[in-house]
């Protein structure tokens, strides 16, 4: 079960919920009750979502990419920008008032957890050459 992409991604994001939308009220908590709520009801919902396809992205966009010269470099940026972007749009629209403070953590997070899942990949997907 656990070697089911899908199923790891969808923990992943049932995890990206807890935490973030746990940040998110912490982050807005001065603003209000009803407002730090609705602010983690949308971080903690968008993370959930963002993680389980971001990370099918992330699977797919390196095997397109895996053999270009800076394939990963492309990868990492691409995937990244579209995190920072995707959150601080939803939360623009969503009317959060400390967008920065409410995404970064999760920004942060959200590349590092890239980077080791693009790591991992490459470690198991890309031929190894050898001077045997």
């Amino acid at each position: 079960m656990l070697n089911s992409p899908l199923v790891r991604s969808a923990l992943a994001g049932v995890a990206g919920f807890l935490a973030y939308g746990s940040w998110a009220i912490y982050a807005n908590w001065d603003h209000g009750q009803d407002i730090a709520l609705r602010s983690g009801v949308v971080q903690g919902s968008y993370s959930f979502a963002l993680t389980l396809v971001m990370t099918l992205v992330t699977e797919w966009l390196f095997e397109m990419l895996k053999n270009l010269t800076f394939g990963i470099l492309i990868l990492m940026f691409s995937v990244c920008s579209v995190l920072f972007a995707t959150a601080y749009g939803i939360n623009y629209l969503a009317g959060t008032p400390e967008i920065i403070m409410t995404i970064f953590p999760g920004w942060v997070i959200g590349s590092i957890y890239t980077g080791v899942y693009v790591g991992g990949l490459a470690r198991a997907k890309i031929p190894r050459v050898t001077n045997d």
